[in-house]
């Protein structure tokens, strides 16, 4: 067996234990202890809980089918969610499908006492933004978009109002 002492110093070893952590960066970012519990979620569970936390807020309705998962005043939302880097202000919106049956996109971003909240049409988070490269191939899980690059294009939404507004 190769205990820990043998590879401890070990210069790879060396490189992943001094590195931050996502959970350590929301720490020393100094979250609540609601969105502690949501940062060390596994992804797959993270963005259910968050996409019924968000269904909440806003009063969604049930999705239509498996291609969407919200509807609001007869529209069909792709709700995803996703947390910090870290120790960066960025973040991947991952598993985006052009073929799949929504008109809206609410992305979500887990700040440190907050969810931070954007919509944009999918005609031109799927048209003008893959065209540009903002919205990427990401092989057989879909499409991916960074925060950075999309955020200029998106609306932020701070209140069920503001919602209202957008989807008129």
């Amino acid at each position: 067996m190769l205990r820990s002492e043998i590879w401890k110093n070990n210069k790879m070893f060396k490189d992943i234990a001094i590195k931050e952590t996502q959970s350590q960066y929301y720490k020393r970012m100094n979250a609540s202890e609601e969105v502690l519990k949501l940062v060390d979620l596994e992804s797959k569970r993270f963005g259910s809980i968050c996409e019924k936390i968000i269904c909440e807020i806003f009063g969604l309705g049930e999705r239509t089918s498996s291609q969407n998962d919200a509807t609001y005043k007869g529209k069909k939302i792709e709700i995803k969610c996703a947390r910090y880097w870290a120790g960066k202000d960025d973040c991947k919106w991952q598993h985006l499908e052009p073929e799949h049956d929504y008109e809206y996109a609410l992305f979500g971003l887990l700040g440190f006492d907050e969810f931070k909240i954007w919509v944009i049409k999918k005609s031109l988070l799927m048209g003008e933004l893959r065209d540009k490269k903002i919205v990427t191939y990401q092989g057989k899980q879909g499409w991916w978009t960074r925060k950075d690059a999309i955020l200029p294009y998106l609306t932020p939404i701070y209140s069920i109002e503001d919602l209202d507004a957008f989807m008129m």
